[in-house]
């Protein structure tokens, strides 16, 4: 019986399916539920198109199309209030990266200014090929786990992960910041985000002392990469070990807020 009962614990697809129908009871409500009938009949406020509710589950755990929008806009509007903040300047040619893009949450929001050169990656070829089929309006490529990125070196002048290295391990983290730092143009600006202070309430006692002392912790041992593998790090820990070779232009800790909980981090390249 043990043993069933632990097959059935590490059987990741009905982990998902268990996660997908509880995340749904538990957020429907009457003000969702008549947001998500306007949006799925009349379509998303910026006339592109939105994914199934697979793929949405996949990328923020329900399955909610108003939600995928929404949240996609608040964490948008966000990143560019701090973008100004940090004094970024972005002229209407620039090249920009959705490192980790999903199904395309936060990048159809530069698209509706109608300008940048804008690029996508990630390690889910389905998300990527949804992009290709419905987002034209830019260019989308799946990566693996370890870089490297099939991109030249010194293109882009923003490169954003959002909710990326909170699903990294440290070696991984290591590699990637050197891949970005390769692929940015000098002055050009990374933003990312981490699982700071205001996300620690799941982590056990030893954990959380960890954080504290500076160290890296891992919580949730999935597959790498996968949003249910954690990373948390303190400011302490990220400073000295991401920001080689980059100035830091601005730290935002996390807020108690549903979607901007995570600490964020706008760095440039020297």
């Amino acid at each position: 019986m043990k043993k069933a009962i632990k097959k059935i614990i590490k059987n990741e697809n009905l982990q998902d399916k268990l996660r997908l129908i509880y995340n749904s009871i538990r957020t429907i409500n009457p003000k969702l539920l008549i947001e998500e009938i306007k949006f799925r009949k009349n379509g998303l406020p910026d006339n592109f198109p939105f994914p199934n509710s697979k793929l949405i589950f996949t990328i923020i755990a329900i399955p909610w199309v108003s939600e995928y929008y929404k949240s996609g806009k608040l964490i948008f509007d966000d990143m560019i209030l701090l973008l100004k903040k940090a004094n970024v300047n972005l002229s209407s040619n620039a090249n920009i990266l959705d490192f980790g893009c999903g199904c395309g949450r936060l990048i159809r929001h530069f698209a509706s200014e109608n300008k940048f050169h804008l690029f996508g990656s990630d390690l889910n070829s389905e998300l990527i090929n949804w992009c290709n089929k419905n987002l034209t309006f830019g260019k989308f490529q799946t990566n693996k786990i370890s870089p490297p990125l099939n991109y030249d070196d010194n293109f882009f002048d923003l490169i954003y992960a959002r909710s990326i290295f909170t699903h990294l391990s440290e070696e991984l983290q290591l590699k990637w910041i050197a891949e970005i730092k390769r692929i940015l143009k000098p002055g050009g600006v990374f933003y990312f985000t981490t699982h700071g202070k205001k996300t620690i309430h799941n982590l056990t006692n030893e954990e959380r002392n960890k954080f504290f002392n500076d160290e890296i912790v891992l919580h949730n041992y999935f597959e790498e990469g996968d949003n249910k593998f954690s990373t948390y790090q303190s400011f302490g820990w990220t400073t000295k070990n991401l920001l080689n070779d980059f100035s830091l232009l601005l730290f935002e800790e996390g807020k108690d807020l549903p979607h901007l909980a995570q600490d964020i981090y706008i760095i440039m390249k020297k």
